[in-house]
């Protein structure tokens, strides 16, 4: 790299460039492009950590956007979109730290899972709009967890 300052946006064009081929070639030839998922848990004001890939559960289509999950002091949210989803199609199960979303609407049917930390079943609670469900459930601590199991 040269220290002139418009070389970086050569770089980048080039790329940029490069990545539109990629997809025009994939387009024409009727290869998807790749997709990837990942997610990023957040807990208070610790360092972000990314679990491990055998804990997230997979969702029904690749190309869709997975749910995500925040802790947010003790209450777990689940985030998902769904558009074009109809609230009276959508079916939820909570089971095992596992929480599958299933919904139809406009010819589509969605089927969601989201790996989630110890929650309180009972408390669940959710809100769907604009295409977006959010299910919101009270978080449990390790010890309290540990009591539900034995119960």
């Amino acid at each position: 790299m040269n220290d002139e300052p418009q070389d970086v946006f050569r770089q980048m064009d080039a790329m940029i460039a490069r990545m539109f081929e990629e997809m025009k070639h994939g387009m024409v030839t009727g290869i998807p492009p790749h997709a990837a998922g990942y997610r990023i848990v957040l807990r208070g004001s610790t360092i972000p950590q990314v679990p491990p890939h055998d804990r997230i559960a997979r969702s029904g289509d690749p190309h869709e956007p997975v749910p995500e999950v925040h802790c947010i002091g003790n209450e777990v949210k689940v985030v998902a979109e769904l558009p074009g989803a109809e609230k009276e199609s959508i079916q939820l199960n909570v089971s095992d730290g596992t929480i599958t979303i299933e919904a139809d609407g406009q010819g589509r049917h969605f089927i969601k899972r989201a790996v989630f930390p110890p929650v309180d079943a009972a408390s669940m609670k959710s809100t769907f709009r604009n295409g977006v469900l959010e299910v919101t459930f009270a978080g449990l601590n390790e010890s309290h967890a540990d009591d539900k199991r034995d119960a």
